[in-house]
């Protein structure tokens, strides 16, 4: 008797929640960013998923990550063999603007190797960066807005009340 032994690997790319997603021939890319809105001199984790099409999760790809502001490229990795179709990337901005991510999937697995030419396609995604400030009251919206509806409602329902009550009284 033979016997032999399968082995399956199973991989799973989860959704990414609040993400940009971007759809270049077979590949699927999503990213999202914690906090969900970065601020300079903390560090941002910049989570990447990328799939096909039909969902199933890119294994044992390479990918480089750029991030360029409106001048200059500011960080190039070297090429980086996605394990699971998902990667996370720690990244902390100096300053507050708009930010370019490129995410490049290459031809070519050959690690510390890497010019224009082995590049397969390019995935760029803005990332805005806002100082401390702005990010607290832009958190802050919701509430208000909420909070003046609710103050709108009681002050339309006394005002109802009293014209009713004053018809009464005619």
């Amino acid at each position: 008797m033979i016997g032999s032994i399968f082995s399956v690997q199973v991989v799973l790319a989860d959704i990414l929640t609040n993400s940009l997603q971007q759809r270049i021939g077979d590949y699927d890319i999503q990213i999202n960013t914690v906090p969900k809105v970065p601020i300079p001199g903390q560090e941002t984790r910049i989570n990447i998923r990328i799939t096909t099409v039909s969902n199933n999760p890119i294994t044992d790809t390479p990918i480089t990550i750029r991030i360029s502001d409106e001048k200059n490229e500011l960080i190039r990795t070297q090429p980086i063999l996605l394990p699971s179709g998902h990667y996370a990337y720690n990244y902390i901005f100096n300053k507050a603007g708009i930010f370019l991510l490129s995410i490049d999937i290459l031809e070519s697995p050959t690690i510390g190797e890497f010019n224009d030419s082995n590049k397969k396609l390019v995935f760029d995604f803005p990332i805005t960066v806002s100082e401390l400030i702005s990010v607290e009251l832009t958190s802050l919206t919701l509430p208000i807005a909420i909070t003046a509806v609710a103050i709108g409602s009681v002050i339309a329902f006394v005002l109802l009340k009293r014209f009713k009550r004053s018809k009464k009284v005619i």
